[in-house]
């Protein structure tokens, strides 16, 4: 294992927001002017409009005047194991996200893990997401799983890890299945601090042969693991009119602790199988435009499939702009189907509490919601493109910039402070990022793997 830096986290500390304009996203709240929020060690105790609310002794107090109050950012499906290919990719022949991560991944070692995703959880925090499921589909020893998991604790980033096969693995080959039941083991709740749970990245039945489907998805189920799996079997083919998910149906693959990804060509019958299981599906509208389709937000939401919403990567490359993304997917949705499901506020809850929900947090984020963690965005509301003032999801999702994020709060931890992060670990992963990408392709180019 190499040295990762000592944790320096931010303590815990008690905080009170006075007169902010909350965006809560709980449905019994609304939205609140001039609402005071009260978080006690990293829980939120009070979310009032009593002027005279009391405040804690020894409290930290924000002045929230200007302000609005959001919930923090869920991301359900990232790769963050990939995140310093960004720059390497690129429209010159053989360099499109798919050569350049099998030419490089091979290539990772421990401490590229790690700061490839200390780089992109520090780039979240600066978007105001504060809870990423980690989708690792290149795991290639039980030291790469552990250097992810440590890596998101000491980033303090709420999420999942999925523990997946090392990239370009054989059809024929399973998963390391023998350590995906050690893994738990090697971190016990007292380790994850409340922060981090785990899943599984499964290949599914039109990657691999039945055989090493029904092994790797026996033994999620077994040992009780939520499964998550990419849905872009035909993504390169023309005219694909389905996913193939009524097969996963008919072969009791699916239900609420599926993950589904992309299906950007679901047919109504794949949408109508998703919907009968309870099965979820997260969205990566950015991506999924570029290189496989339309996502189908609209067909999705009227069917009542639980949607969320993801980066996919940054090599891509993409940046975590939750407010550009939800504001492209409003224009095309007007577009394409003219949808009236697919609103500025319903696309603000995707982000956060349906999100939350995706990832079976939805009692601990997602929301400003007395008894909740304390995952709180601080927004300021007096840009220019945020004036003149109205309906306040409306102005986020059409106007919304994430340079307007002032301060991000995860777990009752200021990560952001007036648009800096408090880390300095966070700041060297992004000072660094430039050089460990450079030695990483080079140690690739001695193997003959790159030209």
């Amino acid at each position: 294992m190499f040295p990762e830096p000592e944790s320096d986290l931010p303590e815990r500390g008690d905080l009170v927001l006075s007169g902010v304009t909350a965006v809560t996203m709980d449905p019994c709240l609304g939205d609140l002017e001039h609402a005071t929020v009260t978080v006690t060690d990293g829980v939120i105790t009070s979310v009032t409009t009593d002027a005279d609310a009391a405040t804690p002794p020894g409290a930290t107090v924000i002045d929230g005047s200007g302000l609005l109050a959001l919930p923090g950012f869920v991301d359900t499906h990232w790769h963050l194991w990939n995140s310093l290919l960004r720059g390497s990719v690129s429209d010159a022949p053989g360099r499109d996200y798919f050569a350049v991560k099998r030419a490089l991944g091979p290539h990772h070692d421990l401490e590229d893990f790690y700061w490839a995703a200390r780089f992109a959880l520090a780039e979240a925090v600066t978007a105001g997401i504060t809870t990423v499921h980690n989708w690792d589909h290149n795991v290639r020893s039980p030291e790469d799983a552990d250097v992810n998991v440590k890596a998101q604790l000491d980033a303090g980033v709420r999420g999942r890890f999925s523990y997946g096969p090392r990239d370009s693995t054989p059809a024929d080959e399973p998963m390391d299945l023998d350590d995906l039941r050690r893994f738990s083991a090697r971190w016990p709740a007292e380790r994850l601090d409340g922060l981090l749970d785990f899943g599984v990245a499964l290949r599914g039945p039109y990657r691999t042969p039945n055989r090493v489907c029904r092994s790797e998805w026996g033994a999620a189920r077994e040992l009780g693991l939520p499964i998550t799996m990419h849905c872009d079997r035909c993504l390169r083919e023309e005219g694909c009119r389905s996913c193939g998910l009524t097969r996963l149906a008919d072969e009791d693959l699916l239900g609420p602790d599926v993950q589904i990804v992309h299906a950007v060509h679901a047919s109504p019958d794949d949408i109508a199988a998703l919907a009968a299981t309870g099965t979820r599906i997260s969205l990566s509208p950015i991506t999924e435009m570029r290189t496989m389709g339309f996502p189908l937000f609209s067909e999705l939401f009227k069917a009542g499939v639980p949607v969320s919403l993801s980066t996919d990567t940054l090599a891509m490359p993409t940046a975590p702009d939750v407010f550009t993304t939800l504001r492209a997917v409003e224009a095309v949705e007007a577009a394409r189907t003219g949808s009236p499901e697919v609103t500025p506020r319903r696309l603000l809850q995707m982000a956060t509490l349906d999100g939350a929900h995706d990832l079976g947090l939805g009692d601990v984020t997602g929301s400003i919601t007395p008894g909740k963690r304390a995952d709180l965005l601080l927004i300021d509301a007096r840009t220019p493109n945020l004036l003149p003032s109205g309906d306040p999801a409306e102005a986020l999702v059409r106007q919304g910039r994430a340079t307007d994020i002032v301060t991000v709060v995860v777990d009752g931890r200021v990560l952001l402070d007036r648009g800096r992060l408090t880390q300095p670990s966070a700041q060297a992963a992004i000072s660094g990022a430039d050089d460990r990408r450079d030695v990483l392709v080079e140690r690739a180019r001695a193997a003959g793997d790159w030209r």
